[in-house]
């Protein structure tokens, strides 16, 4: 089930009685958050926001779950997730105390869902149950707590919303889950640090190696239970296959350089369904595969590939499935025997953290990933990581570091060769983890934004603009948007005016979540400015709806 549709839950027949008994347990749990209810309804409002579901819950509707009310089981999820990150510790669904029947009719998970007199359905209906792959499965098909499938096996799961039945039925939108990656920074295997952090960063060009609050490796323990999890959404993946050959690696690497170039230039939107079913093609060769440098070539492939995937979800602010994906990716590379694609992960989930206003989680994750980074590990990947490091420090109000960093990721591009410098588009590019000129000082605007220096800012996304090929549509419209947006915050509104004409422009072609999201962002920023010329012209091209509003 896509995002979009969980706005269409039916409300609950008037005609049914209705039994319900108060909920001590989730009480209890309120009470020691030492939430109110509006406080708890918002809390959730916001973990929706953060997968892309509208939600308009209020204290009403927390007043009718204590007296017995169940919401859709999907909405469940985030209310554990809410009340363990406000707890510290994990809640989780069970702890609710809303076991009883099986699905949603009622919950109101969609904006103004609540069915008839403010109330939410008992837990019945078309939805109920999610059978196979449902909501009480989802930690045992996806990385974290209690989840010890085979990380190929996750694919099953994080591919099944774009991949339709009989393959796999459909698990409900995940909630994007701090304490996975807390998990994720604190489970370490052992290992001999290459350079204390705080001699990385008062001199040495290598990457920094975390302190011990932040060590990380795979994202899961490094020994898993004897009897682990069986992935019950799969439905394919059992027969022996014919071990993998140099020809079946090269296939897949020249398949994540085409995605990887066509995300880039035309946004994810484009190449989610095709992405998602040659992933999935995936699972039976790097479950089944035996011990080889072919099969760790499949494995470490397939990492890049469960990269891009996180990367369409994020787009799509399907922040919980590009959550577990960039997982799966790290542990698929860990898998390989690859750290760079590890620390490539981690450097994702760091970015995808800053993106969500978590920026403890992101420069836990930032520091993580450069001390996963091989010693032979390429400029280009260095600067990379360097770069996000920078962002990271930035976002936590560290001017100095964050500078560092980013004097360091500039020194790295600067000794990358030209060919690595060019990204999937290059005959010998990789398309994960290759940088180029343009995205560096795009994300050098990021870090003088974060110190308050607007004008540098400016300056550097206008420079990435011009460095950027002018095939990368969806970079070009994000780095324009962003730009506008900058520059009418100076004040300069004929100039963002420009900028804004250069992005719808640039995104028409694009499919991207982000990209619509900018342009939504449009109007109400203008409002103010209705009575000028060329905010009314602006805004004349704005009011035509892009071709596909939904990506599903």
């Amino acid at each position: 089930m896509r995002p979009s549709d969980l706005t269409h839950t039916s409300a609950h027949s008037a005609d049914r009685p209705r039994t319900r008994t108060p909920n001590p347990a989730l009480r209890a749990l309120l009470e020691e958050t030492e939430w109110t209810q509006a406080a708890f309804a918002h809390a959730i409002t916001r973990l929706g926001a953060e997968i892309g579901i509208h939600l308009q819950y209020d204290r009403t509707s927390v007043a009718h779950w204590l007296r017995g009310s169940r919401p859709d089981p999907r909405v469940q999820h985030l209310m554990a997730e809410a009340l363990s990150r406000r707890l510290g510790r994990r809640v989780t669904v069970a702890e609710l105390g809303m076991r009883g029947t099986r699905g949603a009719r009622g919950g109101g998970v969609g904006a103004g869902a609540r069915p008839r007199g403010g109330e939410d359905g008992d837990e019945e209906g078309p939805h109920a149950g999610y059978r196979t792959c449902g909501a009480a499965a989802l930690d045992a098909v996806l990385p974290g707590p209690g989840g010890y499938a085979h990380p190929a096996d996750r694919l099953t799961a994080l591919t099944s919303p774009v991949v339709p039945p009989p393959r796999a039925d459909t698990p409900p939108p995940a909630p994007y889950t701090l304490r996975l990656l807390e998990e994720s920074v604190r489970h370490e295997r052992p290992r001999e640090p290459e350079q204390p952090l705080g001699q990385a960063r008062s001199g040495s060009h290598e990457p920094p190696s975390a302190p011990a609050r932040v060590r990380a490796s795979a994202p899961l323990p490094a020994s898993a239970p004897a009897a682990p999890a069986r992935n019950t959404c799969a439905a394919r993946g059992t027969h022996p296959t014919a071990p993998p050959g140099p020809g079946e690696v090269a296939s897949l690497h020249e398949h994540a350089r085409f995605f990887a170039l066509q995300a880039d230039r035309y946004g994810g939107g484009h190449i989610r369904t095709s992405l998602a079913a040659y992933l999935s093609g995936l699972v039976r060769p790097l479950r089944s595969g035996e011990e080889s440098a072919h099969h760790r070539g499949l494995l470490a492939g397939g990492a890049r590939l469960s990269y891009l995937l996180a990367r369409v979800y994020a787009d799509e602010q399907r922040h919980g499935l590009a959550q577990r994906a960039f997982l799966t990716a790290a542990e698929l590379a860990s898998e390989a025997g690859d750290p760079e694609g590890v620390a490539l992960a981690r450097r994702a989930l760091s970015s995808q953290a800053h993106q969500l206003g978590h920026p403890r989680t992101s420069l836990a994750l930032a520091e993580a990933a450069c001390e996963a980074a091989p010693a032979d590990a390429d400029p280009s990947t260095r600067a990379f990581l360097y770069a996000g490091l920078a962002v990271a420090e930035a976002a936590g109000g560290e001017r100095t570091r964050a500078l560092e960093a980013l004097r360091r990721a500039e020194h790295q591009l600067a000794r990358a060769p030209a060919d690595l410098t060019t990204g999937p588009a290059s005959p010998n590019g990789e398309p994960v983890g290759s940088y180029q000129s343009a995205a560096l000082l795009y994300q050098s605007s990021q870090v003088r934004t974060a110190l308050g220096d607007r004008t540098g800012a400016i300056r550097d996304l206008r420079s990435s603009l011009r460095s950027r090929p002018a095939g990368e549509r969806r970079s070009r419209a994000l780095c324009q948007a962003e730009l506008a947006e900058l520059l009418l915050a100076c004040g300069r509104l004929e100039e963002a005016c420009a900028s804004w004409t250069g992005f719808l422009e640039e995104c028409a072609p694009v499919r991207s979540g982000r990209a619509l999201a900018a342009r939504s962002r449009m109007p109400g920023l203008l409002r103010p400015y209705t009575r000028e010329r060329c905010v009314q012209s602006l805004l004349a091209q704005t009011s035509v709806p892009p071709a596909e509003r939904r990506f599903g």
